[in-house]
Parts: structure tokens; C-alpha cells; sequence
């Protein structure tokens, strides 16, 4: 069985302050977790020659730290493109979610007051549930719909 169970080569991920990242196709193979409570001031760079490329961080001086190693450009930008993917979109899926939800919320509120077909639903089971229905509605028995829904008398 494989190391690396999922399909793709190269995943990153953001949780909470540390950026986690896999590189199934750099030599040698690795996980890099980057804290970036620590480093909030960097910049993801490749550098190097065709055959020859390392993914890295570099600092606010200039100073190059290399994480990964690659053979393949291909392999070397999809790994960069990933890991810049998830440092971009950190933030966002919380903001959306929660965006969504309030969406959602003020939906339903508006459905339920101001929705005409909620307010006949509500005078159908308030004449049903009300103690003034002249039919005696055991419970369990069924009973035709003309007999329990009638305009109640005057």
C-alpha cells in the first residue's frame, strides 16, 4: 500500500496557523508544515534551472530557504500554485460560510412572515387544533377532509 493514498501529487492545506503541505513527486518526497504565526512576513519563490528547481520561502531580507526539490518544471509549478491556493484562500471559507448562513437565515424569517401560503397553513391547523371544532377528532382515526376542514360556524 502506498505512503501516499490520495490521487493527487501535491496537497496543501491551511489549519489554524500552520500551512501543512505534501510533495509526492519531489526528491525525496516530503511534508513541510510551515508555522505561520512565526512567519508572517515571507514570500513563496522556485528558483533554479530546468531539472533543477527548489520550492521555497524566501525572507524579508532576501535570504532563500529552500523546501522541496524538483526535477520536473511541471511538478515544481503545480506544487507552487498549490501551496500560494491555500495560503489564499485561508480566510475565505470561513467569511463564505458564515455569509451563507446568514443568507439562509433571513430566508426563512422572510418566508415565514410574510409568505401567504405559511399564513393559510397557520389558520388550517389552528381551525384542526382549536377547542371550538365542533367534529370530534379522535386521534389515530382517520376521517374524510370535508368533514375536519369546514369554515367554522358563525
Amino acid at each position: 500500500m502506498p505512503i501516499w493514498p490520495h490521487k493527487s501529487p501535491f496537497k496543501a492545506k491551511v489549519l489554524g496557523h500552520t500551512l501543512i503541505a505534501a510533495f509526492r513527486t519531489s526528491h525525496p518526497p516530503l511534508i513541510w508544515q510551515f508555522d505561520l504565526e512565526k512567519n508572517h512576513s515571507f514570500t513563496v519563490a522556485l528558483q533554479g534551472e530546468e531539472g533543477d528547481l527548489e520550492l521555497g520561502v524566501t525572507s524579508p531580507r532576501g535570504e532563500f530557504y529552500p523546501i522541496a526539490h524538483f526535477t520536473d518544471r511541471e511538478d515544481a509549478e503545480e506544487a507552487f500554485a498549490r501551496v500560494q491556493k491555500a495560503l489564499m484562500c485561508r480566510h475565505q471559507p470561513w467569511h463564505w460560510k458564515r455569509a451563507v448562513c446568514w443568507l439562509a437565515l433571513a430566508a426563512i424569517v422572510y418566508l415565514l412572515l410574510f409568505s401567504p401560503m405559511v399564513g393559510e397553513g397557520i389558520k388550517i391547523a389552528s381551525l384542526l387544533f382549536s377547542s371550538n371544532n365542533p367534529v370530534n377528532t379522535p386521534s389515530g382515526v382517520p376521517l374524510p377532509a370535508d368533514q375536519v376542514l369546514h369554515a367554522p360556524s358563525q
